[in-house]
Order: structure tokens, then sequence, then C-alpha cells
């Protein structure tokens, strides 16, 4: 597997790169640790929403015997 050195060389590595030391000392890292973690939770959960709309639709559509 070849090396990059500012890139994912693993398949299972994030998307987002280096670490930066610098990050978690600047005056805004637990702002920006939250957005993040925030932001994650609610694409989670839209989607999450998006498949109860989708099971509620297939409950409705059945016939009822």
């Amino acid at each position: 597997m070849a090396l990059h050195p500012f890139g994912v060389d693993h398949p299972a590595m994030s998307e987002r790169g280096l670490h930066r030391i610098e990050d978690d000392i600047s005056e805004t890292w637990l702002e920006d640790w939250a957005g993040a973690g925030l932001g994650e939770l609610e694409a989670y959960l839209a989607k999450h929403a998006e498949f109860l709309r989708f099971v509620e639709r297939l409950d409705t559509a059945q016939p009822t015997e």
C-alpha cells in the first residue's frame, strides 16, 4: 500500500486528514469539536427520520385484511 503524505493511506482512516496539535490548543477547539459532532448527529438523525417516513409510507400503503 502506498503511503500518502497528506491524505488517507488506509481505508479505515478518517477522511479528515492529518491531525494538527495547533487545532487542539486553539481558543475555539471546543466549539469546533462540538460543532462537528452536532453536525454529524444532525445528519444521522435526519437519515433516521427519513427511514421512519419510508416505513410509515409502507405501512399505510399495505392493504388491511
